[in-house]
């Protein structure tokens, strides 16, 4: 169902609150279970998302389907229906079945995914002490600190009663590293003599170097199997000031 479909049930449904009738109710419900209102465990799973990814009606979900019923001016069913709920379509668009509360959307999930504590690399290099020399082979190596979310991390948030867990997932570093950019690239580079970050300055002076990160992500809801998170959160790294020296060589008599 599009949005103009939801339109035209809202406005269905307000004219029929306020005229003579005949009335009607609507719910949405998890796209996840045949089952209607009542008897729906409204459960999440990856499929009701994964519909609006090809649905061409919009909206970034989750998939609910759509029930329409009968009722008196006061909201109790008509006998003759026997409170008989008939689903009428599913829409990537939860929020907008009239009637339906605040629904866990893919939106939201996006948000919270952005105001993810999450860890910001920096740079270890060797050799060690921020200092390499003119013509050497300098290593270079991503350091994630304890402190927030790295990939594969997995933090835990409530909303709207849902239990879900997001986790960070590594999509590329980039190495800047003064007069050349390496990346993007999963590569983390490594310490002397196996890292495979490496590079040689070849004029002495102060060179700024750092690591930045992109990170894609993934949730779950009450222990549903892993979800794509659309978008990228791209952080800059903590930079590091390497000092190349120029090495001399001197003749001295005994």
């Amino acid at each position: 169902m599009t949005t103009e479909d939801l339109t035209g049930l809202q406005s269905r449904y307000y004219k029929s609150v306020v005229a003579q009738g005949p009335f009607y109710d609507y719910a949405a419900v998890s796209a996840c279970s045949n089952l209607p209102p009542g008897l729906n465990p409204g459960d999440l799973c990856p499929q009701s998302w994964g519909l609006c990814r090809i649905a061409s009606g919009g909206g970034d979900g989750p998939a609910v389907a759509v029930y329409e019923r009968r009722v008196r001016r006061n909201g109790t069913p008509f006998p003759s229906d026997q409170g008989q709920w008939e689903e009428i379509g599913l829409t990537c668009w939860p929020e907008s079945v009239p009637g339906a509360g605040p629904a866990l959307r893919m939106a939201r999930i996006r948000e919270a995914f952005h105001e993810t504590d999450f860890s910001v690399p920096t740079v270890n290099i060797q050799p060690e002490g921020d200092v390499t020399l003119v013509n050497l082979p300098t290593f270079f190596e991503v350091v994630l600190p304890e402190e927030g979310y790295g990939p594969d991390e997995v933090d835990q948030i409530q909303l709207l009663g849902y239990d879900i867990e997001v986790r960070p997932r590594l999509k590329s570093v980039t190495y800047r590293l003064g007069d050349e950019t390496v990346g993007p690239t999963k590569d983390l580079g490594g310490p002397y003599p196996s890292g495979s970050i490496v590079h040689t300055y070849t004029r002495a002076g102060e060179v700024p170097v750092q690591v930045d990160i992109v990170y894609t992500g993934e949730f779950r809801v009450n222990g549903s199997g892993w979800i794509d998170i659309p978008g990228e959160v791209d952080l800059a790294g903590d930079p590091v000031v390497l000092t190349v020296r120029e090495a001399k060589s001197r003749l001295y008599s005994n």
